[in-house]
């Protein structure tokens, strides 16, 4: 049976043959090994050279995880999971630290999958919100009142002299480059010790980029690692006005990291979005759990958030402040100024929201996308 609100989204390469004869092989696969065979060697024979892309990748993936999946052969799990991937849309990332391999049908597709979730935003939210909210410099000007910090884009050679005076004012500031996600690129530059005119040169023919001031983070945070801002990611569904939290995670970096993202080898764990305090151990995406950081021996399950009714005014100020912008995925920090936006995703990444308990959210989603629907159409 297929989802309800299921889509391919044009943005992401097809991952799913949307046939008749597929369908019908989906779902005898659900509770048969035997058919689950046919089912992936169907891909094997009709989408050749993404299947073997796709091997190749779950292989990476359980050579990460092999302590957790030791148990069972290679071939086993690599179908598995190219079953997952078809059938729900599921990475091969997002299946080990979900803990796919032990999991049922219905468990499996209760979870808001990496693929279908590009369909759920193209979806919901208006045409307009995608490229505003890739365009960091273009989000940076729509939700100014948000950062409490400086920001250039720089897009071509003429933005140059505003750069210099930028990195004239801000003598350590964070450089982005517009087109990577999960943290990649991005590094803290000196202008003390970075040669600013050749740096501008050599960023910029590498593509368009932002650079920003640097946050100052806030005590409270900075106790559980100061060398990195801890972000939080908050997901958010707006309906009639109404700002609906669908959950929220800390990302809290390690060793001598300066980026928190689980991307970049950083832990994460799920925050009580009443409360605000922590509710698990961290993870990261290898799987291991930690109660205490592992390097400022900071107790991490039970930590409360500083001044959570302040995160809560901004989280909502920030959900409404644009129309059409409907699911986003939020990063804001705690700052010596309080609390602040580091940035939007049109579609960020679920996979911290619901790794720690390994509860999926699409039941949560649906009954937001189901009510969101309802007063379209009445």
């Amino acid at each position: 049976m297929k989802d309800r609100y299921f889509g391919i989204s044009p943005r992401i390469a097809r991952w799913k043959i949307d046939t008749p004869l597929e369908n019908w092989l989906s779902h005898k696969a659900d509770n048969s090994e035997f058919w689950k065979k046919i089912y992936v060697g169907y891909y094997s024979i009709f989408d050749r050279e993404y299947y073997e892309g796709g091997v190749r990748l779950a292989k990476e993936a359980i050579e990460l995880h092999k302590e957790e999946l030791k148990r069972y052969t290679v071939d086993d799990v690599v179908r598995d999971m190219v079953y997952c991937l078809h059938r729900f849309g599921i990475s091969f990332q997002d299946y080990c630290i979900y803990g796919f391999i032990d999991k049922k049908y219905r468990c499996r597709a209760s979870f808001v999958s990496d693929k279908l979730r590009y369909h759920y935003c193209d979806i919901l939210n208006k045409e307009n919100i995608l490229s505003l909210m890739t365009d960091k410099y273009a989000c940076y000007k729509k939700y100014h009142k948000f950062f409490k910090r400086d920001v250039l884009g720089c897009y071509n050679e003429t933005d140059k002299g505003h750069f210099l005076s930028f990195a004239d004012k801000h003598k350590h500031f964070i450089f982005k480059p517009l087109e990577e996600h999960s943290g990649h690129g991005i590094k803290i530059v000196s202008s003390k010790e970075t040669d600013i005119n050749m740096f501008f040169t050599e960023m910029i023919a590498k593509g368009a980029f932002v650079v920003e001031e640097l946050i100052n983070q806030g005590r409270e945070t900075a106790i559980m690692h100061p060398q990195s801002v801890n972000s939080l990611r908050v997901v958010t569904f707006v309906l009639e006005g109404k700002v609906n939290i669908i959950g929220v995670t800390w990302r809290i970096g390690v060793g001598n990291a300066v980026m928190d993202n689980a991307g970049s080898g950083g832990i994460y764990a799920s925050i009580d979005p009443e409360y605000g305090f922590v509710q698990t151990d961290a993870i990261n995406y290898r799987g291991e759990h930690f109660n205490i950081h592992p390097d400022t021996n900071i107790q991490i399950v039970g930590y409360k958030l500083p001044k959570w009714d302040e995160a809560l005014s901004l989280i909502h100020d920030m959900a409404v402040n644009v129309e059409g912008a409907t699911l986003i995925s939020w990063d804001i920090a705690y700052s010596d100024k309080g609390w602040l936006m580091i940035e939007a995703n049109d579609n960020g990444d679920w996979s911290i929201i619901q790794s720690n308990k390994k509860i999926g959210k699409k039941a949560e989603l649906y009954s937001y996308m189901d009510e969101y629907f309802k007063n379209i159409y009445r």
